[in-house]
């Protein structure tokens, strides 16, 4: 999004960081100090810090006038979530979060099918993602509980977001499994989970599963599968070769129906679809008001 906007200000400590955003901006302005840079003359501030840090930030930016775009996870605290919610329904600035998995093509044409019966009345969804340990973070603070809010809340908020938006629905009750066998980076008791399971039920009757493991590939393999099962049909990713498998009851003789969807990957391991889309959509909800998809 270059051509609509221009990154002119950064704050950071970590001097690779500092060199790879000058790679991409070799104009901006350094500043040492968060608060500095919020009250410095800019239109929109993107907070891409460790997680607990996220809402306190926001919050600054908003009270300083700035559209704000806020990597996810929101907090790491409901309480602290629920504040800034209140603060952006007090704002006319725009606070979009950065859940890019909604903003993909790909994962985009699984809404539609759902929305246009292409499973009949959905019934069932499910996620399993078996990879390899956490990527490295200054200082790892990825690794504290007390720090991150733990796998589930720091990475796996992608998938409950999604899975959540496939059904149209909210929660109303879960039970979740989950230990440290194997990653264990930092000593006692907040090391993150490095396996999990979860299960809950939807307001709407609908069942979800969520299985993760941190310790089934060695980096960069990674398989994630999600889908959804309805009354007359099953939608499951495919995501090596960007196609959704189609099953549909009593019908193709039990093959599924391929749907090809053309779409941008990120870059390099973690990167993730909706990257290319997510950054342009923040703009265009500045510019015409209009609330963003994952607001």
């Amino acid at each position: 999004c270059g051509r609509d906007c221009q990154a002119v200000a950064i704050c950071a400590t970590n001097k690779s960081n500092i060199v790879r955003a000058k790679e991409v901006a070799p104009d901006v302005v350094l500043y040492k100090n968060e608060t500095d840079l919020i009250r410095s003359d800019l239109d929109a501030i993107i907070v891409s810090t460790p997680n607990f840090t996220h809402v306190p930030l926001a919050l600054e930016a908003l009270k300083a006038g700035k559209h704000v775009f806020l990597e996810k996870p929101v907090g790491i605290k409901p309480a602290e979530c629920r504040k800034l919610l209140r603060a952006t329904q007090k704002s006319d600035r725009t606070l979009m979060i950065g859940h890019e998995l909604r903003y993909s093509p790909y994962f985009a044409k699984i809404k539609k099918l759902v929305g246009a019966g292409a499973v009949g009345e959905p019934k069932m969804v499910w996620c399993k993602e078996f990879r390899g340990p956490l990527m490295p973070k200054s200082r790892n603070w990825i690794q504290d509980r007390r720090r991150s809010g733990g796998c589930l809340v720091d990475k796996n908020c992608h998938h409950f977001d999604l899975m959540n938006w496939w059904v149209g629905a909210r929660p109303k009750r879960v039970a979740a499994f989950g230990g440290n066998a194997v990653n264990r980076v930092i000593e006692g008791p907040n090391q993150v989970h490095d396996h999990v399971a979860v299960s809950w039920e939807y307001d709407n009757t609908v069942r979800g599963t969520l299985h993760l493991c941190l310790f089934a590939h060695d980096p960069p393999k990674e398989t994630l599968e999600m889908g959804v099962v309805g009354d007359k049909g099953v939608l499951q990713t495919n995501l090596d070769k960007l196609e959704i498998l189609h099953w549909q009851r009593g019908k193709r003789g039990g093959k599924p129906r391929i749907h090809k969807v053309k779409a941008k990957r990120g870059i390099g391991w973690g990167g993730h679809l909706g990257f290319a889309e997510m950054h342009p959509a923040f703009v265009k909800s500045i510019r015409t008001g209009q609330t963003p998809l994952t607001s």
